[in-house]
């Protein structure tokens, strides 16, 4: 990073992503030539050391930044940067595990309803909570005490966390018969859900919290998907091919991503 004053500043970890991943296509580089050449490997990074002079700052997002130093500046700081090699075992042990997650939505699908200001959300950020799955494994009052965030947010985050939501939808092609893979949180507690397509109740064949499998009408081609489950509601939209084309073809079509919020189920 060279230039003026006014040179772009660069957050830490856009860096550092961009430094490891022309580390690793060099990598790459050096298995296409042990492969394609038959040439042994002569030589491995193991340690790699850079000393930045840089202008730190932190933006009001809460994100920290820095800004090589131009000619004539001579107040910037030194930054000592050290990468090493790790192992596997390292990797997987400090890394977040995204398919354990019981509910991989940001928490921007809940912060309006919860009331989660942006500072709330950066706090959250910090603790290395950035899933409503991780939010709904914390403490409040731990929570309240450590990042200062008011108990009572943390309780409607966690309510709105517990609400059903209809995420996505997908065309699925089983022996010969049309389904619908409907996707999203909280759509099973145990026992099937109710499940209607355009206003019309369907038979639910599969059900897990994250996703339910339905089997459509005749008469199903696009509508509203309702899902109603402990009291409450949650909506998406469906799209089907046409009749004769279900019939014709075999071959899974994926539908349209759909959003949808859960709702409290009206009488």
């Amino acid at each position: 990073m060279t230039g003026a004053r006014s040179g772009r500043a660069y957050p830490v970890d856009e860096f550092l992503q961009a430094l490891t991943a022309q580390l690793d296509r060099a990598q790459d580089a050096l298995a296409l030539k042990v492969r394609g050449t038959d040439r042994p490997l002569t030589w491995a990074l193991k340690d790699l050391a850079i000393d930045l002079r840089v202008f730190i700052e932190i933006t009001e997002e809460g994100r920290v930044t820095w800004r090589s130093a131009g000619p004539g500046e001579d107040a910037a700081s030194t930054v000592h940067l050290s990468l090493t090699s790790i192992t596997r075992p390292m990797v997987e042990e400090n890394s977040f595990k995204v398919e354990r997650d019981q509910d991989s939505r940001g928490l921007e699908q809940i912060a309006q309803v919860a009331s989660l200001d942006a500072d709330d959300q950066r706090k959250l950020s910090w603790m290395g909570v950035r899933t409503i799955g991780q939010l709904r494994k914390l403490d409040p009052i731990a929570v309240e005490a450590i990042a200062g965030i008011p108990i009572s947010r943390l309780q409607a985050a966690l309510e709105a966390a517990s609400h059903p939501a209809v995420t996505a939808q997908e065309v699925v092609e089983r022996a010969g018969r049309t389904l619908l893979a409907i996707h999203g949180a909280n759509l099973a507690d145990g026992t099937a859900p109710e499940v209607r397509l355009a206003g019309t109740p369907v038979e639910v064949l599969e059900f897990r919290p994250a996703r339910l499998l339905v089997r459509p009408g005749a008469q199903h081609s696009e509508g509203q998907i309702e899902v109603l489950t402990r009291g409450r509601r949650a909506t998406g939209f469906f799209h089907l091919p046409e009749k004769v084309e279900r019939e014709g073809h075999k071959n899974g079509v994926n539908g349209a991503s759909v959003n949808g919020a859960g709702k409290e189920a009206q009488p």
